[in-house]
């Protein structure tokens, strides 16, 4: 009889990433990651009290995949740097995409983007506060236009189909006009660039807000 493999946590998070990204979350229990690892699923909570703990795990190794910029490079180009990251990493494992605002970076790996971004805005002059400020209003876009992609929100009709024949159906370039016209607009727009384009209007507000004399104008200071 071959020798037990010996387990780890990070092991085991990785074959449930495996997992994850190949089966899907739902497909994600103890009893399929501990068939990954050729082992019994009890010998894997002495290392992960429950399922949670688990997806935890998986989270903390997907952020870690995350570029950290150096600060000499500039506050804003970290920051594109590390958005661009987020989102590609994300796409790359869409399972996992939604549970990124469920488990937040904790391990120092996860954490190296974190500490990266708050580098250099700090090195830039912005004071602690308004730090924090810029980086909840960064995670909110980022995790906001995810979901948006990730549901394909923006691919379905502005409105339901109605019944041409129906004497009763309205037309909808009548009574919305402006609704007909943008529909085909937002249903076929590129997600890439609706991406780059929304964080270069958050970092121009950002450098507008902290511009000489409005320094606290994320916090209500400007």
């Amino acid at each position: 009889m071959p020798p037990r493999r010996q387990l780890s946590e990070r092991m085991i998070a990785e074959a449930a990433l495996r997992v994850v990204d190949s089966e899907g979350l739902d497909a994600l229990t103890m009893r399929r990651v501990a068939g990954e690892l050729g082992t019994g699923a009890m010998s894997l909570y002495n290392y992960f009290p429950d399922k949670d703990a688990l997806l935890d795990a998986v989270v903390q190794l997907v952020l870690a995949e995350l570029e950290a910029p150096p600060a000499e490079l500039g506050w804003k180009e970290v920051v594109r740097r590390i958005m661009h990251s987020v989102r590609r990493t994300a796409l790359r494992h869409p399972h996992v995409a939604p549970l990124l605002p469920r488990f937040p970076p904790r391990t120092l790996d996860a954490l190296a983007f974190v500490e990266a971004g708050f580098r250099a805005t700090r090195a830039a002059g912005f004071d602690a506060v308004t730090t924090a400020s810029i980086y909840r209003v960064l995670a909110s876009y980022s995790f906001g236009t995810l979901d948006i992609e990730l549901n394909s929100y923006f691919d379905a009709p502005p409105v339901a189909a109605q019944a041409a024949d129906l004497m009763s159906a309205p037309t909808l370039a009548k009574h919305l006009p402006t609704l007909a016209e943008m529909g085909p607009h937002v249903q076929n727009s590129d997600h890439d660039e609706e991406f780059s384009r929304g964080l270069e209007l958050l970092l121009a507000a950002v450098d507008q807000l902290m511009s000489p004399g409005r320094v606290g104008g994320l916090t209500g200071g400007g």
